[in-house]
């Protein structure tokens, strides 16, 4: 006799969970924050005042003009890279503040 099951992985089961509350983008943005030094290294997360994801928009808030401006042509790189940290395109733009 021969059992049906309904087995998938942990992380679709949590993906489906965290969509069907709304908090899919809470939970990204979270992880953004916690590997946002791995992703861009230390000088850079030092100088990092704020950081926000809200509707596919990632506004960072750096506290130095020049590396604001230097970072502004590498917005699509930030999004590319955080984008597969994540594993999903979660951010669309980037604004520097």
């Amino acid at each position: 006799m021969s059992r049906d099951t309904n087995e998938e992985s942990l992380e679709k089961v949590i993906d489906r969970l965290l969509a069907a509350y709304g908090l899919e983008e809470g939970y990204h943005a979270a992880a953004i924050v916690t590997y946002w030094e791995k992703i861009m290294g230390p000088a850079i997360a030092r100088r990092t005042t704020e950081i926000k994801l809200e509707k596919g928009k990632l506004t960072i808030f750096i506290e130095s003009a020049s590396l604001r401006q230097e970072l502004s042509f590498a917005k699509d790189k930030i999004a590319e890279k955080i984008n597969k940290e994540l594993g999903k395109r979660m951010v669309k733009t980037v604004e520097l503040r």
